[in-house]
């Protein structure tokens, strides 16, 4: 009779845990599932490295345009800061010409010259002619005018 206690609480012991593996989900997976989700578990972990990969190399690259992205301001800001400069430069430039374009007026009128370049410049005959000398009355050294002849058409200078 103990025997058959003993076989008893064995069979209930066999029973609770073949029951219990069952329910627990525990079951004989076929090979070629198994295999199955080992070619996928591997093929997850190749794609999921190569995806951190690309992520490094998209952060690198985004850190590299972010430093041009700087580099480029300061540039930029160092040409307005320049071209600021010279705009003042020209303005500076235009103030003192036409300081000195308003002395000179002040002193031609002082002088009774005109402001007029006409009177210097020579008549379009002499200039097409070649010759430069003036036209028109002229003082010698003694101090009495001369008239200057143009030059006759053919003669050398």
């Amino acid at each position: 009779m103990a025997e058959l206690v003993v076989s008893r609480s064995i069979g209930k012991v066999l029973a609770a845990v073949l029951a219990s593996a069952i329910l627990s989900g525990c079951a004989v997976v076929p090979r070629d599932r198994f295999e199955e989700s080992q070619r996928l578990t591997n093929s997850l972990r190749t794609e999921n490295a190569r995806l951190k990969d690309r992520v490094l190399a998209l952060e690198a690259q985004n850190q590299d345009y972010a430093d041009r992205a700087l580099d480029d301001l300061r540039r930029l800001t160092a040409r307005d800061e320049a071209i600021d400069r010279l705009e003042k430069s020209v303005r500076g430039y235009q103030d003192d010409r036409d300081r000195l374009s308003s002395a000179y007026r002040r002193i031609a009128v002082g002088l009774d010259r005109t402001d007029d370049d006409s009177s210097v410049e020579p008549p379009p005959d002499a200039t097409a002619s070649g010759d430069h000398r003036p036209v028109g009355p002229r003082e010698d050294s003694s101090g009495t005018r001369q008239t200057a002849e143009p030059p006759e058409e053919g003669s050398a200078p």
